[in-house]
Formats: structure tokens, C-alpha cells, sequence
């Protein structure tokens, strides 16, 4: 059971009122004692205290040390794997005339073309320019209602006449009581509603097993544009043959 500073100094404070009202056939040396032995106790539940703060405190580091050790040595593999697969990528096909890439360092969130022989890789899979067939934006926005703020506005167009008649009925001080009584109103001023879009790219491809690729680019209409247009450029050519 853990001895908390809060609980020993209730059970003090009532003890030292249970020796103070006890009856007078105790001694006043007794009763002295008694409360030098609970200052006693207070003193070494603080120090217990304090030291089982302290280890806990120790092993709460010591587990977020842990923890970011974990994750900086997950990150590390993942680095690793990544780079040899790009290697290994690269080493196969050479380097492509473009490529976009989705998420870092995942061999399988990229986007490379080689033009010359007209083949793209898409997410991880390879298709030939002539397999695209089209590409659509699809768009699921949301709308996150602006803040709406209550501000307090005192109107004081009549302060002055109340306090001439504050000042008429109650002298001196009537004048401050009426002067102090300008109407106050509750004005509620709304924000501006955000618009927060969600695209994803819809691309058919040539294939019976997987005719569609969907590529969710969430608020980046910058990268959404590109690969749009990137498809449009290719679609383009492949009706020009």
C-alpha cells in the first residue's frame, strides 16, 4: 500500500484534535510525545514518498527511452529495406524519366516512368502506357463549422443621461450608480466554415483481375494535379497511335 503525504497528515491532524480535547488525566509531557512521534512519522512518509516518486519517475524514462529506442531501430530497418529495394529497382529498369513519389521510403507508394519504352510503374506494379485507359478524380470533402465566439459589447449611448438623472435623484453617488449602468449585450461572431478536401485518383487500366488502381492523395490537390496530368499526358499519346 502506497503511504501518500496527504493521507498521513489527515490522520495527524485528527489525532493531534483527538489528543487536544482528551481528557485532562493525561499529561501535557504525554501528549507532547505523541505528537513529536507523528511529526516523526509525517517526516518519513515524506521521504517515502519522494523516494517512490522518484523510482517512478526513473521508470517512466526508462520505458519512453525504450520506446524511441524500438522505434529508431524499426525506422532504421525500414530505411535499410527500402534503399535495397530502390537498388534493386533501379539496378533492373535504370533511372526513370519521372517519378512521384506518394509516401518516403516505400518502394510500393511510387510512381516511375520510363518513356522510352513506354512502361510506368504504378504502386509497385508494371504496365505498359498503351494499358491506361483513364484516370478521374473522386472527391469526398468535408466541412469543419467555424468557431463561434460569445463577446460581451456595452452600449453606451444613454450612459451620460442616467447620469444626470443618477446625479438629480441620489446626488454624488446616485451619479456613479447611474453612470455605471450602461446596457451590455452578448454578440456572437462565427469563424469561417473550413472546406477540407479528400481526394483519391481513379485509374482504369487494362487488367480483368484488378481494372482499377485508387490512389488516395487526401488534401494535396498539388500531387493529385500531377499525377492527373501525368496520366492525361499518357492517355494522350496512346490515342495518337
Amino acid at each position: 500500500m502506497r503511504i501518500t503525504i496527504k493521507s498521513v497528515l489527515s490522520v495527524f491532524i485528527l489525532i493531534v484534535f483527538a489528543i487536544i480535547g482528551a481528557g485532562s488525566n493525561e499529561s501535557i509531557t504525554t501528549r507532547w510525545w505523541i505528537i513529536a512521534v507523528f511529526v516523526i512519522l509525517i517526516i518519513v512518509a515524506i521521504i517515502l514518498t519522494t523516494r517512490q516518486e522518484e523510482k517512478a519517475k526513473i521508470e517512466r524514462n526508462k520505458r519512453k527511452e525504450n520506446r524511441l529506442e524500438r522505434q529508431q531501430q524499426e525506422e532504421a530497418e525500414l530505411l535499410a529495406m527500402y534503399r535495397s529495394q530502390k537498388q534493386s529497382f533501379l539496378l533492373e529498369n535504370g533511372i526513370p524519366d519521372k517519378s512521384i513519389i506518394l509516401k518516403t521510403n516505400e518502394i510500393d507508394s511510387e510512381i516511375h516512368v520510363y518513356e522510352s519504352n513506354k512502361t510506368i510503374f504504378i504502386m509497385g506494379k508494371r504496365y505498359q502506357f498503351k494499358d491506361i485507359l483513364s484516370c478521374t478524380i473522386d472527391d469526398n470533402p468535408r466541412t469543419i463549422k467555424g468557431k463561434i465566439t460569445a463577446i460581451k459589447k456595452t452600449d453606451n449611448r444613454n450612459v451620460i443621461g442616467r447620469s444626470i438623472v443618477g446625479g438629480a435623484i441620489g446626488g454624488s453617488t446616485g451619479a456613479v450608480i447611474g453612470g455605471a449602468t450602461a446596457r451590455q449585450n452578448m454578440e456572437f461572431v462565427q469563424e469561417d466554415d473550413k472546406f477540407i478536401h479528400d481526394y483519391s485518383i481513379i485509374i482504369s487500366v487494362n487488367s480483368i483481375s484488378n481494372p482499377i488502381i485508387r490512389i488516395h492523395t487526401e488534401e494535396d490537390a498539388g500531387l493529385t494535379n500531377e499525377i492527373v496530368g501525368l496520366m492525361n499526358v499518357i492517355i494522350s499519346r496512346n490515342q495518337q497511335h
